[in-house]
């Protein structure tokens, strides 16, 4: 399995995993800058939780069935990410996309289609305001 780096922005980074052509699984992390809400903790933990310092967000829109090894190995990629960072919270929430993120991506406006359809599919609120950062390592 293949993943590429889409995106990655002050609060945000997206991965695509694909195998040989065909695209498998968006995977995009959040970083709130904040405590993960109660409701989380409880989940895992019920009345036990005691957040960490820092809640980040983990989604994982699969584009058909994995099979244990891919899925396996999303969240091990995941957990790699993540696990230099001594007090986080974290889980990965996989849930089916209705549709690919095809775009012109990385032409012309592109990155802003591209955008848009990350928002529409994962609820969140990215926002690029400078198209000349898709060749920066951060976009803004």
């Amino acid at each position: 399995m293949d993943f590429q780096r889409l995106l990655l922005t002050k609060d945000c980074e997206l991965f695509r995993f694909s195998v040989g052509i065909e695209s498998i699984a968006y995977l995009l992390f959040v970083d709130t800058f904040s405590l993960a809400p109660k409701s989380f903790g409880e989940a895992i933990f019920e009345d036990d939780f005691i957040p960490n310092d820092n809640h980040i967000l983990v989604q994982c829109a699969i584009l058909r069935e994995l099979t244990m090894l891919e899925r396996e190995e999303i969240l091990s990629f995941a957990e790699k990410l993540l696990s230099s960072k001594p007090s986080i919270d974290y889980m990965v929430d996989f849930f089916y996309a209705e549709a690919d993120l095809e775009s012109d991506y990385p032409e012309g406006d592109g990155v802003f289609d591209l955008v848009n359809k990350i928002n529409e599919l994962f609820k969140s609120n990215i926002v690029i305001e400078d198209t000349s950062s898709i060749n920066n390592i951060v976009q803004k």
